[in-house]
């Protein structure tokens, strides 16, 4: 009986470790689509979002159907719980990436970020693909040695984001408002992004320790 209620732990897992690298997958298709104004590769970031979905419905059944066939304790039970929250934060991430893409899409063939924000919106891209590669190791592994640093990376995406408001802010001026309020919520779904991260990262410290971080407010 523990063999087979071990297996479906490991399963478990498995499905959520499939739905983090599928959130990455979408932002690697989605910021590539945006900065090279690459239709074909934003379709391909949005047909992830039935299997996102899924995949979350799944992790949430079968966390449900193992707390009502097996009752779990301590780890067992934290990791069950984990899972389900960990899940849905996964989804959202997977989601903005979608945003991002759907934007690429709805615009095209106009671009959407100005020259002068591609290094910026690059910089947000690799920092969130790092921060999504480091949640997934870190799942994988059950361990918090990769998501050490999601904190500092986070501080980053958020200083750029400001130093982006601030550039369309002084060079739009009011001349082009719809490009100005595109680039604020591409840069806002970068954010919400790692923020997302980080709340995983959270989780993946409290299914280890069963203590919550010190900076706690967003694992909550």
């Amino acid at each position: 009986m523990r063999n087979a209620y071990t297996i479906e732990l490991n399963e478990l897992n498995d499905d959520l470790c499939a739905l983090a690298a599928t959130a990455r997958e979408a932002m690697v298709d989605a910021s590539r689509a945006l900065l090279e104004r690459d239709v074909h590769r934003a379709e391909a970031s949005i047909a992830r979002s039935g299997y996102l979905a899924e995949l979350g419905t799944r992790c949430e059944n079968r966390a449900v159907a193992l707390l009502a066939r097996q009752a779990p304790v301590g780890t067992d039970l934290r990791q069950v719980f984990s899972t389900m929250r960990i899940s849905a934060d996964l989804a959202r991430m997977g989601d903005l990436a979608v945003h991002i893409a759907e934007a690429v899409r709805r615009r095209f063939p106009d671009e959407i970020v100005p020259d002068y924000l591609e290094p910026k919106f690059e910089e947000l891209g690799d920092i969130c693909l790092d921060m999504a590669d480091r949640v997934r190791r870190a799942l994988g592994e059950i361990a918090v040695e990769p998501i050490a640093h999601l904190d500092d990376l986070d501080a980053r995406v958020d200083r750029l984001h400001d130093e982006v408001i601030e550039s369309i802010t002084d060079e739009t001026r009011g001349n082009d408002v719809k490009k100005a309020v595109d680039v604020a919520l591409l840069c806002r779904f970068y954010q919400r992004y790692a923020a997302q991260a980080v709340d995983v990262g959270q989780r993946v410290v409290f299914l280890v320790s069963g203590s919550r971080p010190e900076n706690s407010a967003r694992a909550s």
